[in-house]
């Protein structure tokens, strides 16, 4: 997998999570024995790992931990395997087989209609386009790191978008507190943003 991305950022370690690992499906299992996560694209992708640490490598972390994306995001539930996220935040999950985005800002979700196999050949083959981040590499994004947007991309702006680094955690639950604040509002509304 890593010899297949360019603008590598991290490597994962070996595993050694074996309680993530084991419940792991076959084709899931042997991905990993091969490469336990990578962090590419000048950090506009990231696949996590089978492992205890770093937090933000770990896959048992966004599935089963503290930071688990299901208790962050109601379009989820326990059963989808947060396998890897974009440099915005935004995550990709296998469910029943096949691929998943959820759009962070928005909590919402949409079949890839892709397994994941397929999945991987879209990321080598065209990955910026896939993951529709051209801009990535005018940033230095360091392991841990996510671009934090003002306004979000979901809201129109006549100024534009404010893009800046941001620790990954930090990034995931603005994401979700936000989405939470927009969720049920309809389409067109005025949203006043206030900045601390």
């Amino acid at each position: 997998m890593a010899e297949h991305l360019q603008n590598i950022k991290y490597i994962g370690h070996k595993i050694d999570d074996f309680d993530t690992f084991d419940i792991l499906p076959d084709f899931l299992k042997d991905f990993y024995l091969a490469d336990n996560g990578v962090i590419a694209l000048n950090g506009g992708f990231h696949i996590r790992g089978c492992v205890k640490t770093p937090n933000r490598h770990s896959l048992g972390e966004y599935w089963f931990g503290d930071t688990k994306l299901s208790g962050l995001f109601s379009s989820l539930d326990i059963n989808d395997i947060p396998f890897a996220q974009d440099c915005f935040g935004d995550q990709f999950v296998i469910r029943q087989k096949n691929m998943w985005r959820l759009s962070s800002e928005t909590d919402e979700i949409k079949d890839l209609e892709i397994n994941f196999f397929e999945f991987l050949e879209q990321i080598y083959n065209n990955p910026y386009g896939f993951l529709n981040i051209d801009n990535i590499e005018s940033f230095d994004l360091k392991p841990g790191q996510l671009i934090n947007v003002v306004p979000p991309f979901c809201i129109e702006s006549k100024d534009g978008y404010s893009l800046k680094p941001v620790d990954m955690e930090e990034q995931i639950k603005y994401l979700s507190d936000f989405s939470k604040q927009i969720k049920d509002l309809p389409n067109g509304t005025n949203i006043e943003l206030k900045v601390k």
